[in-house]
């Protein structure tokens, strides 16, 4: 059962990232943020309502917001901003690499752990697949907006590194406040909740980025990508209740593979996927796979 979850799980972000991209097509990235967190709030908390939790305190309730500014907030938006950017086949690779290559330098700089072969194998393939990925975005597709007045911005791949690191801090202060609260949907809405305020307060204060937020054509792939983001959140700590680590991770990690898949499909005329890219994004998986079995 927890490989099912896993599975579904890494289908679920796989799948966000694709329906945010045809979202964009005719809508600002302040939409997408706005209708997916809206979303992803009401998600969870209609599952939280399902199973109300007992014994909250303030104290957990406070961890799990900054487990959301962290991992819906920072974590959630400069992923999103790189789909915008880059396109899902691009930005999930490296936002997924982000973490246990930051894990490996850290035991390695903190704790003077090992660098075996099999983790110098995972992370050199990591190396390799990030530099397909970005050296294939030199000839983007016409209108890219990674590409403005014919000069390649490469800071934008800056983004889903960003994105990893907000997700990773995430996860480990949400496990803090689910030894004090077991109940992942409330930690979930309490953090797209969260996030949620701070954003109307932010788009209340600024007209010139409240005039963003419009309804065009194709805004409705918004709402599924705030289902997906919020059923996916759920359907990783429900893999991780039911098995180990070492085997759920490799397999949400896997969600890369996926989104060349979906994007093939549902991308097609959108994004442009080549040999190289898709090259890139197999070693990346591998590379990931191989540091997370590496460990021990």
């Amino acid at each position: 059962m927890a490989i099912l979850f896993a599975l579904t799980a890494a289908f679920c972000f796989a799948a966000l990232g694709v329906t945010v991209k045809r979202g964009l097509q005719r809508n600002t990235i302040f939409t997408a943020l706005t209708v997916a967190f809206a979303c992803a709030a009401l998600v969870t908390a209609l599952f939280t309502l399902a199973s109300v939790p007992e014994g909250v305190t303030m104290g957990a309730v406070m961890i799990f917001i900054a487990a959301g500014v962290a991992g819906e907030g920072v974590g959630r938006i400069s992923f999103l901003t790189a789909v915008h950017f880059l396109g899902p086949s691009r930005a999930t690779p490296i936002q997924t690499a982000t973490y246990p290559v930051l894990s490996l330098i850290g035991g390695v700089i903190l704790f003077s752990e090992a660098v075996t072969v099999w983790r110098a194998a995972g992370a050199a393939a990591i190396v390799a697949g990030i530099w397909a990925i970005a050296s294939d975005e030199e000839k983007p597709d016409v209108g890219s907006p990674a590409r403005r007045g014919g000069r390649s911005r490469r800071w934008v791949y800056f983004l889903p590194v960003l994105a990893g690191i907000g997700f990773a801090v995430s996860d480990l202060v949400r496990k803090t406040g689910m030894a004090m609260v077991p109940h992942p949907a409330f930690g979930a809405m309490i953090g797209a909740c969260t996030v949620l305020v701070i954003g109307g307060v932010v788009l209340s204060s600024s007209p010139r980025l409240r005039s963003q937020v419009r309804l065009e054509p194709g805004w409705h792939w918004f709402l599924l990508s705030g289902v997906l983001g919020g059923c996916g959140v759920l359907l990783v700590f429900m893999a991780l209740e039911r098995g180990e680590i070492s085997v759920v991770g490799p397999i949400i990690m896997a969600q890369p593979m996926m989104v060349v898949l979906l994007s093939a499909v549902f991308l097609r005329g959108i994004e442009k996927l080549t040999w190289r890219l898709v090259a890139g994004v197999a070693l990346t998986v591998l590379g990931v796979i191989t540091i997370s079995f590496s460990g021990g």
